[in-house]
């Protein structure tokens, strides 16, 4: 990694998080941006076809020998394309959990996460594992119907295939499954439900919050358009300044104008683009990022999928990393103040309005109502 200067912002936060106690780990307003007293274990379920994909609590320890788990972006493309990628080229990432280590012991409440159009059920892992480790079990069905493999099919024009969105029936499914999977005997609290998810995911928050028998406790949305707009249900809407598809013109009209129901709180990231909410634009950044690779192994990308592949990995966006602990710490905070608290118990709720002073510049935008 070369140096380079700082930027007004990046002194700016830097100048922030000075100004917490230099022996903490976190800024003491906002203690879940750094991950929680558990491990992040991780597992893949098989619900009569569907992939769900598990993150959940495990006790520190457990990890000993198991290394973090990883994924290859190549495994989710179309096999008539998988080829075309060099096996040298950086398309890994290793995420924050380790694979089947035993979960901890719970009750834990249960979140379930809807990923978003050409993206996959790992694409927010840094995110997801980061609720597992303080508390929260995260279930993500893969919606084979509009995920990247599908979104690519169908910019070649190859028949037959369409996008749909089936994803409200697949996370009752999995909803189900969490009930009788014999590894999570005793370790669920299916009695607190939160749903979550990205861009068009946001689709299937609104359903699952509205009309679901899920009976939801709390929801968030990121960088989506789409929300519940009957329940009252706590809601936190998460965006960026720089996405040009979840725009801030767009989610400040869900907000202020109470498309959403109260109680609700908007966060705004400030540089960050669509794709701050996953692993995306860290996936093969050093040779430009997973769409350079596949446009130097000869692939033709159609111009949707240029746009969603792009959109928060530019040279003048926030880097990735530097959003997570934002989108962590909200999150974390949402939830547990929405679901009750889980281990450890803290003075703060860490949504007062000082926590925001932690991170910044980042922060353009922290209102509820």
């Amino acid at each position: 990694m070369t140096n380079r200067p700082l930027s007004a912002l990046s002194l700016l936060v830097v100048l922030a998080l000075v100004a917490c106690d230099a022996e903490d780990e976190a800024c003491p307003a906002a203690p879940f941006a750094t991950p929680g007293p558990f491990v992040a274990g991780v597992t893949t379920l098989d619900v009569d076809g569907l992939a769900v994909e598990v993150w959940y609590p495990a006790t520190p320890g457990s990890e000993a020998g198991a290394p973090r788990d990883t994924y290859d972006m190549r495994d989710l493309l179309p096999p008539e394309l998988a080829p075309s990628i060099p096996e040298d080229a950086p398309t890994t990432f290793a995420t924050p959990a380790h694979r089947d280590v035993p979960i901890a012991s719970g009750p834990f409440p249960v979140v379930y996460f809807s990923h978003g159009l050409g993206g996959y059920r790992q694409q927010s892992s840094a995110i997801t594992a980061h609720l597992a480790s303080w508390g929260f079990v995260v279930a993500a069905p893969e919606h084979a119907e509009r995920n990247l493999a599908t979104v690519l099919l169908v910019a070649m024009g190859t028949p037959g295939v369409s996008i749909s969105d089936d994803a409200y029936d697949q996370i009752l499914a999995a909803h189900a499954r969490l009930a009788i999977e014999e590894r999570f005997a005793g370790a669920l609290d299916l009695s607190r439900v939160a749903v979550m998810g990205h861009s068009a995911g946001g689709g299937a928050v609104q359903a699952l919050v509205d009309r679901s028998p899920l009976e939801a406790d709390a929801w968030i949305g990121m960088a989506t358009v789409a929300a519940p707009l009957e329940s009252t249900v706590p809601g936190l809407l998460l965006g960026g300044s720089l996405d040009q598809l979840a725009t801030v013109a767009s989610m400040d009209e869900l907000f202020d104008h109470d498309v959403v129901a109260s109680p609700a709180r908007l966060v705004r990231i400030e540089g960050a683009g669509h794709l701050a909410f996953s692993d995306i634009c860290v996936i093969g950044r050093e040779r430009g990022g997973v769409l350079a690779i596949a446009q130097e192994a000869g692939l033709e990308i159609d111009e949707l999928v240029v746009t969603l592949a792009t959109d928060g990995c530019q040279p003048q966006a926030l880097p990735a990393e530097e959003a997570w602990p934002i989108v962590g710490h909200y999150a974390v905070a949402h939830l547990r103040d929405a679901l009750g608290a889980t281990t450890p118990a803290t003075p703060i709720t860490g949504l007062e309005p000082d926590a925001a002073a932690c991170f910044g510049a980042r922060i353009g935008r922290n209102d509820a109502r």
